[in-house]
């Protein structure tokens, strides 16, 4: 993976999976890169996906001169095969359902970072799964990932609680459970 984005063998990569589209809030992501990259140099923003907003996220990421740290590889169908090379999930959305960015980083035992909004706190249990962040708050991204990039052990414990999580939580067994439910509740 390295290899193919051109990057130095000690790059730490973070993923950001969603569509760009203002709803995202990715320029958030852009902002919370360039501040990580004062104390961490060797993070790197990936962002995959595709959408309305990429040529204006791609000039603003060069306005602020860290083309360097971000790289956008547009639309991807082995998302799962580099969410095994990260670090951690950021979703800087300022409104969203139930993510399936999320769901599938948890799956492959990455940490997630993401915005607290009634969505993402349905799949993100702070200081257990992840960190859950003000709408908007760059700081928070960086700072959060920070604490990750420099305790591998916690980043790993994160991890693997979020992968558990999903296996018990969110299994298409009980998916399915709580739906029959909840249509019995309604024709009751």
């Amino acid at each position: 993976v390295l290899a193919e984005l051109g990057l130095p063998a000690g790059a730490r990569l973070i993923a950001s999976v969603n569509r760009l589209w203002p709803q995202k809030r990715v320029k958030d992501l852009i902002w919370a890169a360039d501040l990580l990259k004062i104390v961490n140099p060797e993070a790197h923003l990936l962002i995959v996906g595709d959408g309305p907003q990429r040529w204006r996220l791609e000039r603003y990421r060069d306005q602020c001169e860290i083309r360097d740290c971000v790289h956008f590889l547009g639309q991807r169908d082995d998302v799962a095969s580099w969410l095994a090379h990260c670090e951690c999930l950021w979703l800087g959305s300022g409104y969203e359902g139930q993510s399936n960015a999320i769901l599938e980083a948890m799956s492959a035992g990455l940490p997630v970072i993401a915005t607290d909004i009634p969505g993402n706190r349905d799949l993100v249990v702070p200081n257990q799964t992840g960190y859950l962040v003000p709408v908007g708050d760059r700081a928070a991204f960086a700072r959060w990932t920070n604490v990750l990039l420099n305790d591998s052990e916690l980043a790993a414990q994160l991890g693997t609680a979020g992968r558990q999580r999903v296996r018990t939580e969110f299994s298409v067994e009980k998916m399915v459970a709580r739906h029959a439910a909840l249509y019995e509740e309604l024709l009751a």
